[in-house]
């Protein structure tokens, strides 16, 4: 994704959002070192907008902090040792479900 295009995302998507959610502002804000979030655009529109959110910095080196992903990998895991391999979409989604 561009700078672009997520700058367009968080400006008009997310801050509205958040402003809705969290209507006392300054809330705390994480992002990952994707390119598209590093970018000088999206730093400087989050410099404009510090009453609002709080940008918590992502450590380059470390340990992934999102346990979604540990759980992503457990499913795949678990579909690839799967003897026979799912034959159709409906007993895919079945298997996934019960993982």
């Amino acid at each position: 994704m561009k700078a672009a295009n997520y700058l367009n995302i968080t400006a008009d998507q997310l801050h509205s959002y958040m402003a809705f959610v969290f209507p006392t502002g300054n809330q705390i804000f994480l992002q990952d070192n994707t390119p598209c979030h590093k970018a000088r655009i999206v730093y400087e529109w989050f410099e404009e907008h510090t009453d609002e959110f709080h940008l918590m910095s992502w450590p380059p080196n470390s340990p992934d902090l999102n346990p979604m992903e540990h759980i992503w990998d457990v499913m795949e895991w678990e579909l690839r040792v799967q003897t026979p391999p799912c034959p159709n979409i409906s007993t895919f989604r079945d298997h996934c479900l019960d993982i």
